[in-house]
């Protein structure tokens, strides 16, 4: 795609003064994880009314990636996402992430998205976007921040119901419902910590530095793991118990203070 130097900066003017299509892609982004973790579950025991739901979860998802990136060509071209090779971002052996493709119908949850971090450094600085990886690195930073918040609160609340319901369930329907509960905060912290990952993945493929990559490691099963030293750390025998890494982090719950964040809720992602 050939375009001037003016055109560039035309370009670079516009996304930079519409840069909300950026928490739009980001709120899709995790879309795409919850949707990747509900048709994860299906199996022989699934109901047609479940798998009518994650169809048409998927359907809403398609059509909002759609619109996303028919934004985004306004500015850049349609052919944004050209040269880019759908091996370089996923793994499918990783738990995290399953490989991403372009654009196509039926594989809404594995949609490449129109992100600098997914665009490439040099294909960004070739349009003129360097301007917009800063950006996008101080909205993941807001978004990882969001996502240790959840988890903490979840592991937290898991630790407590332990403690309180699953060991000293009176008798089997009160210990059901305690690790129906327990199940459902598993989710949340799976769901939550693959969004994180995807955060600290995208930081990398951005460019950042050594100090916040240090701030914002991976998250492994080991620190997900959850003990009652979380609610109790003075409880007897925890003495020489340690948490994660992310339980000493003072963490800002900024993301829903970003205006673009803020503006993005308007548009119904």
């Amino acid at each position: 795609m050939e375009i001037s130097l003016i055109g560039m900066q035309s370009v670079a003017g516009a996304l930079r003064g519409s840069a909300t299509w950026m928490a739009r892609a980001l709120k899709v982004e995790e879309s795409q994880i919850v949707l990747l973790l509900d048709a994860r579950r299906i199996n022989s025991r699934t109901t047609e009314n479940q798998r009518l739901d994650i169809s048409c979860h998927r359907d809403r998802l398609q059509s909002q990636i759609n619109g996303l990136v028919q934004t985004v060509a306004t500015f850049v071209g349609a052919d944004w996402d050209s040269g880019l090779d759908a091996c370089e971002h996923g793994d499918s052996g990783s738990d995290e992430d399953g490989t991403f493709i372009t654009v196509s119908p039926g594989n809404a949850e594995h949609t490449i998205l129109p992100l600098p971090s997914y665009i490439g450094l040099p294909r960004c600085g070739a349009l003129e976007l360097n301007g917009l990886i800063e950006e996008e690195l101080q909205l993941r930073q807001g978004q990882a921040n969001d996502a240790l918040h959840e988890i903490r609160l979840a592991l937290a609340n898991k630790a407590v119901l332990f403690r309180n319901e699953v060991r000293h369930g009176r008798n089997y329907a009160v210990t059901t419902r305690a690790w129906k509960k327990v199940l459902d905060l598993d989710t949340l912290v799976k769901r939550y910590s693959m969004i994180h990952n995807r955060c600290q993945k995208q930081m990398v493929a951005l460019g950042a530095n050594q100090r916040i990559l240090d701030w914002y490691q991976i998250l492994n099963k080991k620190d997900l793991t959850v003990s009652t030293v979380v609610s109790n750390p003075n409880a007897r025998g925890h003495r020489h118990d340690s948490l994660a890494w992310f339980w000493t982090m003072d963490i800002p719950k900024d993301t829903n203070k970003n205006d673009w964040m803020s503006e993005c809720k308007l548009c119904h992602f």
